[in-house]
């Protein structure tokens, strides 16, 4: 026996449909079965699925209905541990979808092989073709992700391990193959569970999901153990980077370690990767890479420095705007921006620090440079406000 209690594959949301999905069969289950135990005769006759026997509506009811305890908690507990990543990559829409089409998909296999082999099509109830649908879709976007499984062979050889989703999934569909081949089905719906997971590793292919390197569910793994972005090595961090390169908080954890490890190249190609974007996103971050980090202006035309600096202007930063400023003025001398680089450093200068020497200085330089540029009359003007005054 092979329990899965945990991936190590932390979602970046909270599985709103997944919770959702959960709560309703656990509804369904105790207002549908007697004291908790099994489902009522009258439930099963009414709204179980049975394919050209019932309506094709009952394929809904009959997925949210389970037979007994042990049914329901399996299944709550293969959607649980395998529902948020797959609702997370995909979306909630689309993992709707993937639910109940790979249930419908499962079910329809079911009837087919009841068809051929016993001449009859029996009525089904369950979740277990959405969930393996779920779990098929697992299985193509997690393939190398840490599964943490309760094992049991006997009486005295049990405990945890870590497997790789590739192999736990694949003994899961194999076990329901050999099971429904050789020994029957025994009244559980072994084909429709193998449907539905081939059927959610067809929908990740058509929707052209994106699945995981070896190396990121690696990286994922280190995150779930560490459970704090700060606290994981920088070739974690990196590797998570490349995959999500416009994730700002793996940017902001990973910057820390690479200045360490001395691989400013690396924070430079990842700044680079995120454009002027970021400006909006975290003028502060960006900023820092500018100003502390030593960082490349390049990446950044000067409207973009001019539209970050104004934005630490007005978040109260006057001293980081002043140093943005300057990039311009005195990195880019012949950029038209550089004149209201100039202007900024001088009314930042007086209004923010009353520092008159500097603010003349780059006032000056205005006159100097732009004698018939746009700031002159600005310029004028913040002149005769530091004029002391006539006795």
């Amino acid at each position: 026996m092979l329990i899965p209690y945990g991936v190590k594959n932390p979602p970046k949301r909270f599985p709103i449909a997944t919770v959702s999905l959960i709560a309703i069969n656990v509804i369904v289950y105790a207002l549908t079965t007697q004291s908790f135990l099994e489902i009522r005769e009258s439930v099963l006759k009414q709204y179980a699925f049975q394919l050209g026997s019932s309506p094709f509506l009952n394929f809904i009811s009959a997925a949210f209905l389970h037979f007994d305890l042990f049914h329901i908690l399996g299944n709550m507990l293969f959607l649980w541990v395998f529902g948020p990543p797959v609702e997370d990559r995909l979306g909630m829409p689309k993992y709707l979808g993937l639910y109940f089409i790979t249930g419908l998909v499962g079910d329809l296999c079911q009837a087919a092989v009841d068809s051929a082999v016993y001449g009859s099509i029996r009525p089904g109830i369950g979740a277990s073709g959405c969930i393996m649908g779920v779990v098929g879709a697992y299985w193509f976007l997690f393939p190398w992700s840490t599964v943490c499984v309760f094992y049991w062979l006997g009486w005295f050889y049990r405990g945890v391990s870590e497997i790789r989703a590739l192999w736990v999934i694949g003994l899961y569909v194999l076990m329901d193959v050999v099971e429904g081949v050789f020994f029957g089905s025994g009244g559980v719906a072994n084909f429709a569970h193998v449907g539905g997971a081939f059927a959610g590793i067809l929908l990740c292919l058509a929707v052209r999901a994106k699945r995981d390197t070896e190396a990121m569910s690696d990286a994922r793994a280190i995150q779930a153990d560490s459970r704090d972005l700060s606290n994981m090595p920088f070739h974690a961090l990196q590797t998570m980077l490349e995959q999500d390169p416009h994730n700002v908080e793996i940017l902001r954890a990973m910057i820390g370690p690479a200045m360490r490890l001395g691989q400013q190249g690396a924070v430079d190609q990842a700044m680079q990767a995120f454009g002027p974007e970021l400006i909006t996103k975290d003028p502060n971050l960006v900023a820092h890479y500018l100003t502390v980090l030593q960082g490349k202006p390049d990446i950044y035309q000067s409207v973009h420095l001019l539209r970050l600096a104004g934005l630490l202007e007005r978040s109260g930063d006057p001293a980081n705007a002043v140093q943005i400023y300057k990039l311009i003025a005195d990195g880019r001398p012949t950029d038209p921006a550089a004149e209201t680089a100039l202007y900024r450093v001088a009314h930042c200068s007086w209004n923010a620090f009353h520092d008159a020497v500097t603010a003349r200085s780059y006032l000056m330089r205005i006159r100097e440079r732009f004698p018939n540029g746009e700031m002159m009359a600005f310029a004028r003007q913040l002149w005769n406000q530091m004029q002391p005054p006539k006795q």
